[in-house]
């Protein structure tokens, strides 16, 4: 096959894969993220507490989106995102109590599909959000003290690159950082 006949073929398969996302498509995810911000933070928050923790176990941030096609390949969204995360406290080598995380996000965003086919879709967004995170700390029974606090801020999730693929009911991969994590994976439909 020559240079001209290969050109042609790429050309072709692209022309057949390119098909922009019209204005008015509207979708709706769930998905599941690994390595958040949430869990950066709560790691620089134990330092400054200087108390020695163990024991981490952090789930992953499960989240929801809609978005609208405000323009033909160009998608404004808003999410939200629920994460907890536990560890035990350690006072001399000893464990004194527990504590856990709850991370409740809401997000608003928007994102562009570069690559927007029927079967394929590539993307980059970025979005901000407002954390709202409570502490449940539980010392042993016979121990009195037992503390909650609530803490808020601003987060954000910055996707580098995202992959959706099939048709209506998609699945998807999201490579960033953020709370909705470093990889984030789930299904999406769109309509």
């Amino acid at each position: 096959m020559n240079k001209l006949h290969l050109t042609l073929l790429v050309m072709l398969i692209f022309a057949g894969v390119l098909k922009a996302q019209d204005q008015g498509t509207k979708g709706i995810s769930v998905g599941a993220g690994f390595y958040t911000t949430n869990e950066i933070l709560n790691t620089f928050e134990d330092i400054a507490n200087g108390a020695s923790f163990g024991n981490v176990s952090a789930g992953p941030a499960i989240s929801i989106t809609y978005k609208v096609a405000i323009k033909d390949r160009w998608f404004v969204y808003a999410d939200a995102a629920y994460q907890s995360i536990s560890e035990d406290i350690f006072l001399n080598g000893n464990k004194e109590g527990d504590v856990s995380h709850r991370f409740f996000t809401v997000g608003f965003g928007t994102e562009y599909h570069y690559v927007s086919g029927d079967l394929i879709q590539a993307y980059s967004g970025v979005s901000i959000a407002y954390t709202s995170q409570t502490h449940d700390y539980t010392l042993p029974p016979n121990s009195v003290v037992s503390e909650s606090s609530n803490d808020n801020y601003v987060g954000f999730q910055v996707n580098a690159l995202g992959i959706r693929v099939g048709r209506k009911l998609a699945g998807f991969l999201e490579l960033g950082f953020g709370y909705r994590g470093v990889a984030n994976v789930g299904l999406s439909y769109q309509f």
